[in-house]
């Protein structure tokens, strides 16, 4: 009775142990994932010069999108902005502010302008073109990165990481391959 009881618990967990290795064992893809190109967009900056997706070319750009009522996301472009004059590689740094469009009454627009007037980096408007892009984002500030072709590449940063986004940066920036580019320190932190 007892060789009997043992079989019906031993099979199911045969069994389970075998999917699981299955699972474990697995062997990734080997196909590339070409990376996002950001989407195409026509807006203007704070000081009202139009902007579109030229801005980005022939340069590695730190994207960071920023609401005006939060202060984090303030003190973080103006350290971006500082590591930026110390930082030897060419790093383009672009200010989104994701609550103030362009359509917005001037009031508004004075505001983001008064807010941002210390920070030298382009500030720039959202609008209707950036609509699907901006539902993916969760949180302010969210930093994405853009490579000199216009593409998104490695992980967004959410919050205020500033070691990690340098750190990403570097990373992205001298990464010499696509499969490089797909690896994130995002993803590294979270499997330890």
């Amino acid at each position: 009775m007892m060789k009997k009881n043992l079989r019906y618990v031993l099979l199911p967990l045969i069994l389970l142990f075998a999917i699981l290795a299955i699972n474990v064992l697995h062997a990734p893809s080997n196909t590339k994932q070409t990376p996002a190109a950001f989407p195409q967009f026509q807006t203007r900056d704070l000081a009202g010069h139009p902007v579109t997706n030229e801005v980005f070319a022939g340069k590695f750009t730190i994207l960071v999108l920023w609401v005006v009522k939060d202060t984090n996301s303030r003190q973080l472009l103006q350290e971006l902005t500082d590591w930026q004059v110390h930082e030897s590689a060419d790093i383009q740094i672009i200010g989104l502010i994701g609550d103030v469009k362009n359509t917005d009454n001037d009031d508004k627009i004075a505001l983001a302008q008064t807010i941002a007037q210390d920070t030298p980096i382009p500030q720039l408007l959202v609008n209707d073109d950036m609509a699907a892009f901006l539902t993916t984002i969760k949180a302010a500030p969210t930093i994405c990165f853009v490579n000199p072709y216009g593409q998104l590449i490695g992980q967004p940063v959410t919050g205020y990481e500033i070691d990690l986004i340098k750190k990403e940066a570097r990373r992205l920036m001298a990464a010499d391959s696509p499969s490089a580019i797909n690896k994130s320190l995002i993803m590294k932190k979270l499997s330890q």
